[in-house]
């Protein structure tokens, strides 16, 4: 879970460290007042995109590190070791730096990372809901995604979509071959001829014969290299061996006299070793080598059949034997070609491939979706829709696709006795808030993230249906940390933790983030159903809220 926030000169925000606690924390405050700021700092933390506006005015650069805890075998910890970032402090440090001039730099427990990294991990640790989800109920995709992932039919749907893939790849394969059988024969007959002409050429090694070549050209001066070498280690009348031997003796005395001494005197032994096995191996070089007229002919050929070669098709000498197998890989596959029936046949396979799998998970959504329908038509009761109705279509598709066999609506009714329509027919803007919110809801009980973050969701909602959105948030905070954006008293009595957010009128601006206690709790939370002027009836009526809360405990 997140533990804590620091933000220094991080938008309207000079130096503000806040601890977070577990549960349901809200945060709360005037419209302007800076709200969105822990939420954008965390985000910055989590890699999403940032730019300038981040810096506070007139400073050079943005810093912000968030702090989680994690539990041993989560997604997180196993994401930590496989990076090799992982300590024993139970903990991750997240740090952005947003520079004035856009650059920004990440870290990552300490190490720097990449953007990437870090949204690899903000996903492993939040998951984000914001006011403008409920667009996403209109798209029509969404339905079927929202089912997949209630449902856990991710793995399933993943199937059928690679096993599509597969299918088409192959009908692709098969139309190609189709299509290249009139040049076939002219390409299968080049292709043979090229094979031909290299198929002596690619059993030799380039490099190999390169390096022999090369050593057969310096003969004459590798081996004067060599024998001077060994009569200055070995055959000169003072030599280094013998030097070396001198010295040794000389220090040998005096080794057990000095630590120094004697480490010295060790490293004059092991030098000694190495000198010898030196001198024995340039010996044998020397007494192995001999010139061969012959086989410096027969090398040079072999160099100048693999340079006119490289040069005939445009390629490194290097590169010939890829190229050979390149061209034999092709040719096979033209081969097959002989026998179209054998394509196909791989094309009806995958086909049925994918509709096994496909209608497997056509039967499962079905199964699954009507008492997810039944779910979120009580759920959504809740929130002043009395007469609410859900239910699933699946219309089958023309073609079908990588998503399944068939189209997947969700259908929805506010009114009793009229059928059920698609939503964005029927629903108005506050039914799809309260709709979207109850969904949302609903995917993070599924959701292995232990921190949700929802930005002002109960948008659109007030009164009673407010009451009973906090109720579900605080239900929810039983398994998962909640950080929850809110306008709504009755969601913020509801909280655990209650966060304020106040502008300052200084030079520049800023804005502060503090926790109230429950004294100033029941203060803001007069002020949030009052408005300015607080009386004995708003503060009454926040009192009453707050028990609430305590009544549920």
């Amino acid at each position: 879970m997140l533990t804590h926030l620091t933000l220094i000169n991080f938008a309207l925000a000079e130096r503000l460290a806040l601890d977070v606690n577990s549960g349901f924390n809200v945060l709360t405050g005037e419209t302007g007042a800076g709200k969105s700021l822990l939420l954008d700092a965390l985000s910055a933390c989590l890699g999403e995109r940032t730019d300038t506006n981040y810096v506070r005015f007139g400073c050079d650069k943005a810093d912000v590190t968030a702090v989680f805890s994690y539990k041993d075998h989560s997604p997180e910890a196993k994401w930590l070791q496989q990076q090799e970032l992982d300590d024993d402090s139970g903990e991750i440090h997240l740090r952005r730096v947003i520079f004035a001039t856009g650059r920004s730099k990440a870290w990552i427990n300490g190490r720097p990372s990449s953007l990437t990294e870090l949204r690899e991990l903000g996903r492993l640790l939040v998951q984000l809901y914001s006011q403008h989800s409920q667009q996403q109920l209109l798209e029509q995709p969404y339905p079927k995604r929202w089912l997949d992932r209630y449902s856990q039919l991710q793995q399933p749907a993943q199937t059928v979509r690679e096993a599509y893939q597969t299918w088409q790849h192959t009908i692709r394969q098969h139309q190609a071959a189709l299509d290249a059988q009139a040049t076939r024969q002219q390409r299968m007959a080049t292709l043979e001829l090229q094979l031909e002409e290299l198929e002596d050429v690619v059993q030799l090694d380039y490099q190999d014969i390169e390096q022999e070549f090369d050593r057969l050209s310096h003969h004459e001066s590798i081996m004067q290299d060599c024998g001077y070498a060994l009569t200055a280690l070995d055959d000169a009348e003072q030599n280094l061996n013998q030097e070396l031997s001198s010295i040794i003796r000389r220090l040998e005395d005096h080794a057990g006299r000095s630590e120094q001494l004697g480490n010295i005197y060790n490293s004059l032994l092991n030098a000694q070793s190495e000198l010898d096995d030196a001198t024995s191996s340039i010996r044998q070089f020397i007494d192995r080598q001999s010139f061969d007229p012959e086989r410096m002919e027969e090398l040079n050929s072999h160099m100048e059949l693999f340079h006119r070669l490289a040069r005939k098709y445009r390629s490194q000498p290097e590169e010939l034997k890829q190229e050979y197998e390149n061209w034999q890989a092709e040719l096979e596959q033209l081969q097959q070609l002989e026998d179209p029936e054998t394509l196909a046949e791989q094309v009806a396979l995958a086909e049925q491939d994918f509709m096994q799998h496909a209608q497997a998970l056509d039967q499962l959504r079905r199964t699954a979706a009507v008492p997810l329908a039944l779910k979120l038509t009580e759920q959504v009761k809740q929130l002043a829709l009395p007469e609410a109705h859900f239910e699933f279509k699946f219309e089958p598709l023309e073609q079908p696709n990588a998503e399944g066999l068939s189209l997947v609506q969700l259908l929805f009714t506010a009114n009793k006795g009229m059928p059920a329509q698609p939503l964005a027919k029927v629903a108005s803007g506050g039914e799809l808030s309260r709709i979207a919110l109850v969904m949302q809801v609903m995917n993070a009980e599924k959701t292995d993230a232990e921190i949700l973050v929802f930005d002002e969701i109960d948008v659109g909602i007030s009164g009673g249906t407010a009451e009973i959105v906090g109720r579900l948030l605080a239900d929810l905070a039983q398994h998962v940390q909640i950080l929850c954006i809110t306008h709504q008293a009755q969601v913020a009595a509801q909280s655990d933790q209650h966060l304020l957010v106040q502008k300052q009128q200084t030079d520049p601006a800023s804005s502060t983030i503090f926790e109230l206690n429950e004294e100033d709790r029941i203060l803001e939370l007069a002020r949030m159903t009052g408005g300015v002027e607080i009386n004995q009836t708003t503060l009454q009526h926040a009192k009453q809220l707050r028990q609430l809360k305590f009544q549920q405990l």
